[in-house]
């Protein structure tokens, strides 16, 4: 009869302290601008600035965690009309899990895909940035950086991205 008593009693207290576990698995989508800094510099020029884009992302956060993991993909809708460019991400995330208005900051690894006409180019790189989520919606900006091969284009666009995360 002990042994039975403290199995219900340790069960009832399990029960008691158990935190409901949220959503681990998000999904969302986002709009995407691509801007830079040519009001600054004028010697350099942005050829995908103004390009607006759409994508989703699906992530990973471990219950009661500020951290996680998230992957990424966003394609653009650039002006010339036989222009594709995408990229796709992983980064990770880490916030700060305040109850209504979240900031938070990403860091993550990149690959950036463009074709013109029947040329096409593929390049790695990193990138940062900062965000805020207001419940399940988010708006965030992040720096690229790129490899500065051609030194009067800006190959280091800031992207302005706005969306939602379900989860």
């Amino acid at each position: 009869m002990r042994r039975f008593a403290f199995a219900l009693s340790a069960v009832l207290a399990l029960a008691i302290m158990a935190v409901p576990a949220e959503a681990q698995l998000n999904f969302g989508g986002h709009v995407a601008l691509i801007t830079g800094l040519d009001d600054i510099a004028t010697d350099v020029e942005n050829p995908l600035n103004s390009t607006f884009g759409v994508g989703g992302r699906v992530g990973f956060e471990p219950p009661l965690s500020p951290i996680g993991v998230y992957g990424s993909v966003t394609y653009y809708f650039p002006s010339e009309g036989d222009v594709n460019y995408w990229t796709g991400s992983i980064f990770g995330k880490l916030g700060l899990p305040l109850p209504v208005v979240s900031p938070y900051a990403v860091v993550g690894l990149q690959r950036r895909a463009s074709s013109v006409g029947s040329l096409d180019s593929a390049e790695n790189g990193f990138f940062a940035g900062v965000g805020v989520s207001l419940s399940s919606l988010f708006i965030e900006g992040t720096m690229e950086f790129n490899d500065e091969a051609i030194s009067n284009v800006n190959n280091s666009p800031i992207v302005l991205k706005g969306g939602f995360m379900i989860g």
